[in-house]
Parts: structure tokens; C-alpha cells; sequence
């Protein structure tokens, strides 16, 4: 881990896998496609799933727990971000490494 509070990247991994619903299946499925066509590259996933999962996640955090004043860079920054997004990218790689493909 680095500097950041352990327990706002929980919150926003949490949120970001639990709260998304059909997104979350879209992007899983996206994901699955390129890992069976084995043209899976791990930088663009994560990449994919912090701007469709995580950052969503962060907007719709701040909106229903924060005040109007606090910005998303201060509570979520892109670095958190993507620590987010590759925790999330290595557990979705470990269900397709094992044949566990979204249909």
C-alpha cells in the first residue's frame, strides 16, 4: 500500500464492485472476451476498469456520502484510482486464468 487511507480504498473497491450491476458485467465480459481471444493486455484492463468501474463508483460515493464541496481529486485521486482498478483487474484475470469466462 502506499500513502493513501486503507479504508477509502476499501470503500471504493467495495463500491465499485457491489454497486455497479450491469456495468459490472459489461465490463467483465469485455474483459473475458479479449482473454479467450488471448489478446488480454493487463495495462489497458486496468486502465478499462478505473474509467467504467472505479471512477463511476467515486462519482456516485461523493454524491450519497459527501459533501457538495469535496472534490473528486482530493478523495479519490487517479493514483487511488487505479490501485483500485488493478486489485479488482488481478482478481477478474485469477477467475479467467481458471476458465471462468463471463458469457
Amino acid at each position: 500500500m502506499t500513502g493513501f487511507d486503507s479504508h477509502a480504498l476499501t470503500e471504493l473497491e467495495l463500491i465499485a464492485e457491489n454497486d455497479c450491476g450491469e456495468r459490472c458485467n459489461s465490463v467483465y465480459r469485455t474483459l473475458s472476451k479479449k482473454h479467450q481471444k488471448g489478446v488480454y493486455d493487463m495495462e489497458k484492463a486496468i486502465g478499462y476498469i478505473e474509467r467504467h468501474l472505479v471512477l463511476p463508483a467515486a462519482k456516485t460515493y461523493l454524491m450519497e456520502n459527501c459533501s457538495m464541496t469535496q472534490g473528486l481529486r482530493n478523495t479519490f485521486p487517479k493514483s487511488m484510482r487505479l490501485q483500485v482498478a488493478e486489485t479488482i483487474e488481478e482478481k477478474q484475470r485469477a477467475e479467467y486464468n481458471l476458465g471462468n469466462y463471463y458469457k
